[in-house]
């Protein structure tokens, strides 16, 4: 997929790259220093892109080769390697920021790269990680029983067509195989996502602080913001946020920041 990735992946969209900048604009605010940024799992290089110039130097660790190729280090202050997170080759209290944006779900077991990144963080420093899949979500949708003779709305078809269809679709356009996908990323083909409360519990239990998710991306978001306005969804979210934990099941994925003490 790493020839087609930034293209096909909805988070390269100019509405959601403003979201992200901001929030890593927040969190430099916070850093120790804007001396180095770790982000892991850094596929083709879209958080290393966003902040290039908020630290004076960033890595980038990731397994696959093909997306590695794919950086952008015309900035001058961007290093990557081939690697895996569940050991670093970084020394400890070495970065102000450790992020990981779409990629938790690509790991058999994340609590190895949550004490990792703990490991390599200096003191007062922050883990942000981003698009976790939301396991209320996800088993939603799975759980649903067959369409009624009418239908479903086309918003919930398309999020049946989304996941539950996932394997298919991933063969007929990329020719990957089921069982790929599912050694790919056990975490969506498995379990079905992360609870909240769990991976907050995870992300204390390996040392971290102020450990807080956040639900986002409702259940039609993109149909409210490219149908409707960017302040109707945001009006939508600001409402569904209030009903947590309520309309916990109708977010799509979840955030996950923490701070090493």
């Amino acid at each position: 997929m790493a020839d087609r990735y930034d293209e096909v992946e909805p988070h390269f969209r100019p509405e959601n790259r403003a979201k992200v900048r901001r929030r890593l604009e927040g969190l430099a605010e916070r850093t120790p220093s804007r001396d180095r940024m770790l982000d892991l799992g850094c596929g083709t290089g879209f958080l290393l892109s966003l902040a290039a110039d908020l630290y004076g130097r960033l890595d980038g660790i990731d397994a696959t080769p093909a997306m590695l190729a794919r950086v952008d280090l015309s900035p001058g202050n961007i290093t990557v390697q081939q690697g895996v997170v569940e050991d670093l080759p970084f020394d400890t209290d070495t970065f102000d920021l450790v992020t990981a944006y779409s990629f938790i779900d690509h790991l058999a077991d994340h609590r190895p790269m949550l004490a990792e990144a703990w490991r390599v963080l200096r003191p007062g420093g922050w883990l942000y990680i981003d698009l976790i899949p939301n396991h209320e979500f996800f088993d939603a949708i799975h759980s649903l029983p067959p369409a009624p003779p009418e239908g479903y709305d086309a918003i919930v078809a398309r999020e049946i067509n989304e996941l539950v269809n996932h394997e298919a679709k991933l063969q007929e356009h990329f020719g990957i195989e089921p069982a790929d996908w599912r050694d790919a990323e056990p975490a969506k083909s498995g379990q079905k996502g992360f609870v909240a409360d769990e991976l907050r519990a995870d992300a204390t239990a390996v040392g971290f602080t102020e450990a807080a998710t956040r639900f986002e991306w409702f259940l039609g978001q993109a149909v409210v913001m490219h149908g409707t306005s960017m302040e109707a969804a945001a009006t939508v979210d600001e409402h569904l946020q209030r009903l947590l934990p309520a309309s916990a099941r109708l977010y799509k994925y979840l955030v996950l920041t923490a701070r090493k003490p």
